[in-house]
């Protein structure tokens, strides 16, 4: 998760960003504007007053919606933020978050937000908590998989996944944290905790169960009760890196 630290430093760069852009704004507007006198200032001015407002409540918003919950200064420190079951956030989702960033800068300095991130395991601002959204350190290195957790796993198939044919890499760091052997867990509460996020990918690689029926029947009925937690298991052997040989889609092309 990421900390006040990092998420200030971001912060920091995005405000840099949006007082250089208004500044160039503000100039280009008042030049255009001198050549119709006074009459041409004011409108001008009015224009770029809208741009502030504009800036102010929609930089955030618009980043993050559609560079996948990123905006320049939080690539630029790393972070990016995610629903709490690690699926990408939509554009309403950066709206509404961003837009409750009024009540999280409340009485001052974001006092408000500050306390609720200190409160919240997750480090959650108002914001988060109500949209259910945190903000994550960018996974750098490739995931790889542990020895032994997917040893008896098979891959996903390209032909039963007729959409997207890949999963970001922070999406399989969470996977592999879900299966961590230092969380101790029952299967039912792991199945519980993994639904979200295996509907998020099924729907992302247009796979359904009827796949996995048609396949091999017995295992399709032996794991029901935990068809989430299987197929995030599934997920993990075809796309986490493998002893350092690539990722484990392109070993089950080759195979196949």
């Amino acid at each position: 998760m990421a900390g006040p630290g990092q998420r200030l430093w971001a912060w920091c760069i995005d405000s840099l960003i949006k007082a250089g852009s208004l500044a160039i704004l503000w100039l280009f507007l008042l030049s255009v504007g001198a050549f119709g006198g006074e009459a041409g200032v004011q409108v001008m001015a009015g224009m770029a007053t809208i741009g502030v407002f504009l800036c102010n409540w929609f930089y955030g918003s618009l980043f993050e919606g559609l560079m996948n919950g990123q905006t320049p200064g939080k690539r630029a420190a790393g972070l990016r933020v995610l629903r709490t079951n690690g699926t990408p956030v939509d554009l309403v989702t950066a709206i509404g978050r961003n837009f409750l960033r009024v009540a999280d800068a409340l009485p001052i300095g974001y006092t408000v937000g500050l306390i609720s991130m200190l409160l919240t395991p997750r480090l959650q601002r108002l914001g988060d908590l109500f949209f259910d959204t945190m903000v994550v350190t960018e996974q750098r290195n490739p995931t790889g998989r542990k020895e032994g957790l997917t040893s008896r796993v098979l891959p996903l198939l390209r032909a039963e996944c007729p959409r997207k044919f890949s999963v970001p890499e922070r999406t399989l760091a969470i996977i592999e944290r879900l299966f961590d052997p230092e969380r101790v867990m029952s299967s039912g509460r792991r199945e519980e905790i993994a639904k979200p996020l295996s509907e998020a990918l099924r729907q992302r690689l247009g796979w359904s169960e009827a796949w996995q029926a048609q396949g091999n029947q017995y295992d399709f009925f032996q794991n029901q009760g935990y068809k989430h937690t299987q197929f995030l298991l599934r997920v993990l052997k075809t796309f986490a890196v493998d002893d350092g040989l690539g990722p484990g889609s392109q070993q089950s092309g080759d195979s196949r």
